[in-house]
């Protein structure tokens, strides 16, 4: 999954095509976390604690007003780091304003992956056992209601933005909420294995094993 470079304007023609086919009834992203937090930065860069109108942001973000812009946008939406104001104009959230200070920064990630309703509903579902494997996860996240042609890239970018909101911080095939001063850490059960048939491929990681770059459901 490292050392991968989203490609902003493929990402945005293969969601827009998605959609065409299938729409998904469940918000998540198709780019990570940290897109989201660029996003969070060049408001705050330009605007401060105001609103800004679309076509400001995508000046200062150096970009037209494109579906790859959209989809910018549209990911630090779905972490709710912005909130809309108006009919054209963003702000950035608590959790944006916090996620690009130092000191309250790791816990505002926190926040950030679990406001993904796809994140959060796989976090709850697993909390305490071990993550299912690449396409036993995908075949999860479809139930939840990802469209199944969107699987893999869903996929891809929740073990990306997990990573960054430092939810593998005690291995990659569990999700652990990190744990900060004056909350009382998260009981983790013992570990154990999601009771459901694997079939070989999925123990065998396929579907790339998450090396892939991750993007992001423009529900905006």
């Amino acid at each position: 999954m490292s050392g991968e470079t989203v490609q902003f304007e493929s990402a945005a023609a293969q969601a827009k095509d998605a959609d065409k086919r299938q729409m998904s009834t469940i918000a998540f992203p198709h780019l990570d976390l940290e897109t989201g937090i660029e996003g969070a930065h060049a408001m705050y860069k330009t605007r401060g604690h105001s609103a800004m109108e679309a076509h400001e942001l995508a000046a200062t973000m150096d970009q037209t007003l494109s579906g790859a812009f959209r989809l910018k946008t549209g990911t630090a939406r779905t972490f709710g780091l912005t909130e809309k104001e108006g009919r054209d104009a963003t702000r950035l959230s608590d959790i944006g304003l916090r996620i690009i200070e130092p000191d309250t920064e790791k816990q505002a990630r926190a926040e950030a992956f679990l406001a993904v309703p796809l994140y959060s509903a796989i976090y709850e579902n697993y909390k305490g056992q071990r993550l299912p494997p690449p396409k036993a996860l995908e075949r999860e996240m479809e139930r939840l209601g990802v469209s199944n042609k969107q699987t893999d890239k869903a996929r891809q970018a929740f073990e990306r933005s997990a990573r960054q909101a430092g939810f593998f911080a005690k291995g990659e095939d569990r999700l652990v909420k990190p744990h900060f001063d004056g909350e009382p850490p998260e009981k983790v059960d013992k570990i154990k294995e999601r009771s459901q048939e694997v079939d070989p491929d999925d123990r065998r990681g396929g579907g790339n094993g998450g090396n892939g770059s991750g993007e992001y459901h423009p529900l905006i």
